[in-house]
């Protein structure tokens, strides 16, 4: 274990006049234990150091901060305690041993995660997943506080798998923790980008500033090799940027890929096909991840066949009729994805679409809009955090009514998949946006437990 002195060295930081020894790092009281360096950092809406008390109870015995005071342990302080956070937590963990692969992109990255574990697993390669779906560590499955956590619980989960013999980890990386430093001190063996369409605006203020975040993860201090699944405007221009060894999934491209429903192939500098039973949606994520391993030269075995279910991503519940599905998708471009998947597939599909408060209000109506091949649109309550909900569904429902979209408005979201249900003849579909595979909706400051799949499978019967 190191001694926070070392630790303060490593920073240039002035050492305290106790020196003790620093067994792990913590953001979040919650996540400190007995020896743990505190980092007491500013927040959204709080401060670390009001929960410094807390911290102390579970066993802090020293604290990072940007506060200069007098406190009851030895204490570093640093303008920006964020940005230190990652590289002591590297050097306390030891965490950078494993090899990392990371995904980054507005949609995709999850179903692009799990793809990832998998064909390693498959491959002989016991590997660990951080992901907004679930973090799985050894034989445990934890249920994720953040699509990408703080630094020093990544470290620490790092630090934990290869305790659990896994050396190789795959990681959903979102835009906040590219500028919130939650990646700090992680070195990436392949970095892959799925695409960018329109979210988090109220965060990033325009598409280019969006994408600038993004581009952060393959600067080449960072990023060992890209792989850029250039389907749009944005991943070309990141793709024609970068500095760091790159390759280009695409037609004319260094890879591409072919789906007949079946199988998927990619072609070009190396060749492979899979076998897979799922979406062309799904497909494409999973083209990103294969191609990713065969750009880095992992050995995939030749006819793999490839799990194409991932956790709350249009993900059936049943097979009772009509199919229901339950996808994560909360944007304008992941909502029109999932509604011209299965609008091919049925005759009738109805979609049942909430928005969450408290975040980007413009791609509201774009979402509602998204719904037009949808022959009913059941609006109703998702997340409407601190805003009133009904100015929310209201915001939708002006949206589907000016693109001339018959719909119904349900503000209780298990009435609203169960009228859904009521509404769709037998051999249509059920497409629930929005929930995924969460295990709650947050509703003026408090995450109250809901689970969609399990509300849905319910309505079904």
């Amino acid at each position: 274990m190191p001694r926070l002195s070392l630790l303060a060295a490593s920073l240039g930081l002035s050492a305290p006049a106790v020196d003790v020894e620093i067994d792990q790092v913590a953001i979040g009281s919650q996540f400190v234990s007995a020896g743990c360096l505190f980092v007491a950092a500013p927040g959204a809406k709080h401060h670390g150091l009001d929960y410094l008390s807390d911290a102390l109870d579970a066993g802090a015995v020293a604290i990072l901060t940007d506060r200069e005071g007098d406190y009851p342990v030895p204490a570093l302080i640093h303008p920006d305690p964020r940005s230190v956070a990652g590289e002591i937590a590297r050097l306390v963990n030891d965490s950078g041993a494993s090899e990392l692969f990371a995904v980054t992109g507005t949609n995709g990255k999850t179903s692009t995660a799990y793809y990832l574990r998998q064909l390693l697993e498959l491959s002989g390669t016991p590997t660990g997943l951080l992901s907004s779906a679930e973090q799985v560590m050894g034989g445990d499955s934890l249920v994720p506080e953040l699509t990408t956590p703080e630094a020093p619980r990544v470290h620490q989960l790092l630090s934990e798998m290869r305790a659990a013999g896994q050396e190789r980890c795959a990681i959903e990386v979102s835009a906040q923790a590219l500028i919130r430093h939650r990646v700090d001190g992680l070195s990436f063996s392949v970095a892959g980008f799925t695409n960018l369409s329109r979210d988090h605006l109220d965060d990033f203020g325009s598409m280019e500033d969006y994408l600038a975040a993004k581009a952060r993860l393959f600067e080449p201090q960072r990023c060992q090799l890209a792989v850029i699944h250039i389907e749009d405007e944005y991943g070309r221009k990141l793709f024609e940027a970068l500095e760091a060894p790159k390759v280009g999934l695409g037609e004319g491209l260094d890879y591409n890929y072919a789906f007949d429903g079946t199988s998927l192939r990619i072609s070009g500098a190396h060749e492979l096909t899979l076998g897979f039973a799922g979406s062309a949606l799904m497909a494409k994520n999973l083209a990103l991840a294969a191609t990713m391993l065969l750009a880095k030269g992992v050995d995939i075995p030749a006819g793999l066949v490839v799990d194409h279910q991932v956790p709350g991503r249009l993900q059936l519940i049943s097979e009772r009729r009509p199919h229901v599905y339950v996808d994560y998708a909360h944007t304008p471009a992941g909502v029109l994805a999932a509604v011209s998947e299965l609008s091919s597939s049925y005759p009738q599909l109805t979609v049942v679409l909430g928005a969450s408060g408290n975040r980007d209000r413009g791609k509201r109506a774009e979402m509602a809009r998204a719904c037009k091949a949808a022959s009913l649109l059941v609006i109703t309550d998702q997340h409407p955090r601190d805003e009133d909900p009904a100015q929310i569904r209201g915001e939708l429902v002006s949206a589907a009514q000016q693109g001339g979209i018959n719909l119904v408005e349900n503000p209780d979201p298990a009435a609203a998949i169960a009228a859904a249900i009521e509404a769709t003849a037998e051999d249509g579909a059920i497409l629930w946006c929005g929930p995924g595979n969460l295990k709650y909706r947050e509703i003026a400051g408090t995450k109250v437990p809901f689970d969609a799949i399990d509300i849905a499978r319910k309505a079904q019967k």
